[in-house]
């Protein structure tokens, strides 16, 4: 009797046991299913903002690129400099707007501080000191509304009306993350005058001219050496004609001819580069010549 009631007990003490393991863990399921469902009310869950990089360049919904050559916020002013280079065509006006995350419905004050040659030099104003995300839009605005006449391309049309032509085409949208965006503190501190903003983009237009003299370089050394290689095909080629049978020569020969109309278009494209770089080398001299008048006003 004494060991059927020990029998009694250990199972009893097991199936307690099981039963207080079934329970943990049917709690901590619970919980765990309680703190997914709440999550958000206590988790800050951000939504990903964009950030056109600097030196980026932005393909535009009419021609050409934009890119954000220089940008800097300044939290004293509440304002955003950008300099904007616009790789366009067209020669229409441009006009901005500018709108923050933290107040989407607001459009911000843009001033246009300076142009030059596609150049923009913008200030947006009013910024809040927390404005998160800046959504910046160009729009390529013509010089005069058009109206089309329905009546003219509706025989049926018994009343007579006008459709107008929005006049704003939108170039692209420029972002900007403040988390991202470099800052200068000090209230003034790094808001230039027109005479400063003039000579900056007088750097940036010999920065990027220097850069595209060295691509140039670069590309009449890769011509060249490929003119030297094929050169050296073609002696190597006409040896080889010495000890071939008039079948044979044919086929060298036609090789050969291949091989000289390439180092032909060598010579070309050197040429062209090379006059390129001419015109960017006067480029230059005239920028050279603007800072200075710049510097002197």
């Amino acid at each position: 009797m004494a060991f059927k009631k020990q029998f009694e007990d250990y199972r009893f003490n097991l199936n307690r046991n099981r039963s207080w393991k079934y329970t943990a863990m049917l709690i901590f399921f619970f919980i765990g299913f309680l703190s997914l469902l709440t999550s958000k009310f206590y988790l800050k869950t951000e939504d990903p903002l964009y950030h056109t990089k600097t030196y980026e360049a932005v393909s535009s919904n009419i021609t050409g690129t934009v890119t954000i050559e220089n940008r800097v916020y300044h939290p004293a002013n509440g304002s955003l400099d950008m300099v904007i280079k616009m790789d366009q065509t067209d020669e229409e006006e441009v006009s901005f707007i500018a709108q923050e995350k933290a107040n989407p419905n607001v459009k911000l004050p843009v001033q246009l501080l300076y142009e030059d040659d596609g150049y923009y030099v913008v200030r947006i104003n009013d910024l809040s000191p927390n404005w998160e995300a800046l959504a910046f839009d160009l729009y390529q605005d013509n010089e005069e509304k058009e109206t089309v006449n329905v009546d003219d391309v509706t025989s049926d049309s018994e009343t007579d009306s006008t459709e107008e032509i929005d006049a704003h085409a939108l170039i692209t949208t420029l972002y900007s993350d403040q988390r991202k965006t470099k800052s200068e503190k000090g209230k003034g501190k790094g808001i230039k005058n027109k005479q400063e903003y003039a000579l900056l983009v007088n750097d940036l237009e010999k920065q990027f001219v220097k850069k595209k003299m060295k691509n140039y370089e670069k590309a009449i050394m890769v011509e060249a050496k490929h003119k030297h290689q094929t050169q050296q095909e073609v002696n190597e080629l006409q040896r080889d004609m010495k000890y071939q049978v008039n079948e044979e020569k044919a086929d060298t020969e036609s090789k050969i001819a291949i091989k000289k109309d390439a180092i032909q278009s060598s010579d070309e494209s050197i040429q062209l580069y090379e006059d390129e770089q001419k015109s960017l080398q006067e480029k230059l001299q005239k920028l050279n010549e603007k800072q200075q008048d710049l510097a002197m006003k």
